[in-house]
This record gives structure tokens, C-alpha cells and sequence, in this order.
């Protein structure tokens, strides 16, 4: 299963690559909403083969989370590989040039079982696909928000 955004930001490449790749703030994120996520190797800087280890919650039951950072290539692409449980995925982000001060960010998050439980989670996420494509839009749209209104601050 694919979900797939498109988003122009009005800022330039680089500041653009460098905010949707704070893993960081995303690391801060997943352990608000109760995750238990580790560096493994204790890696400062981001670079290809960065992982991370933990437990999370997904549908009521505490599953294994092990995210791996597969493709790191400022300022055009990032790749996560994550296994969840028994599922893979992908996420991929790639950011085109428009312009000195505008990109073009395609987001792409792919979603694939290899266990019995997976498939059925996978199945009941299909049922709400365009709601889930609503949601996951909604978010990337907020963030180049987020950023625009930042990089027009830092311009004075």
C-alpha cells in the first residue's frame, strides 16, 4: 500500500531538506505519543545507516520498531526503511529545485506485510485509505507551513 504528497514549500532547497530531516524533533515526537526509541551506536549526525531501536504501540499491543536511515542525500533525498511489528515502510522524501526560494517536496510512504497480523492491519487501513491520505497531507501541508513562516523570519 501507497501513500503518496506533493507539496511546493516557498523556501530555499537546502533549509527545506534540513527541516523535513530533523530526525531529531521526530525522535521527540514518537516518545510524546509513547514510544520508546533509541539511537543505537549513539550517532549525533544523521548520515546514511543511522538507526534507531525501541517499542511502540500500534492497535493496543506493543510491537518492535527498528528504522534505519537507508538513502541521506542533501539536500535532494532522504529514505527511512522501519520495520513495525511484521510490517515494512518506506518513506521517501525528495525535494526538486523550482526555483532559488521554492521546492517541490514529493513525499512517498509505501506500507508492506509480512505477517498474518500486518495483512490485517494493513486491510483495515485500506478501508480508510482516503482518510489516512487526508490526514498524512494535512500533516506534510502544516510542516511546509511551519517552515515557510520560519524561513521568512530568519529573512527579516
Amino acid at each position: 500500500m501507497k501513500f503518496e504528497t506533493i507539496e511546493e514549500v516557498a523556501a530555499p532547497q537546502d533549509y527545506t531538506f534540513a527541516r523535513f530531516t530533523d530526525f531529531t524533533r521526530y525522535e521527540g515526537l514518537a516518545r510524546k505519543y509513547g514510544a520508546d526509541i533509541r539511537r543505537v551506536g549513539g550517532f549525533t549526525e544523521v548520515a546514511e545507516g543511522a538507526t534507531w531501536r525501541g517499542t511502540m504501540q500500534v492497535r493496543g499491543k506493543t510491537r518492535g520498531v527498528e528504522a534505519v536511515v537507508t538513502r541521506y542525500a542533501p539536500p535532494e533525498a532522504a529514505r527511512i526503511d522501519t520495520v513495525v511489528g511484521g510490517m515494512n515502510v518506506v518513506f521517501e522524501m525528495r525535494f526538486e529545485a523550482l526555483g532559488p526560494d521554492r521546492i517541490r517536496l514529493r513525499a512517498v510512504a509505501e506500507l508492506q506485510a509480512r505477517t498474518l497480523a500486518a495483512r490485517l492491519i494493513i486491510q483495515s487501513i485500506k478501508l480508510t485509505r482516503k482518510r489516512v491520505q487526508a490526514k498524512i497531507n494535512s500533516r506534510i501541508v502544516a510542516l511546509a507551513n511551519e517552515y515557510e513562516d520560519a524561513w521568512r523570519r530568519e529573512q527579516g
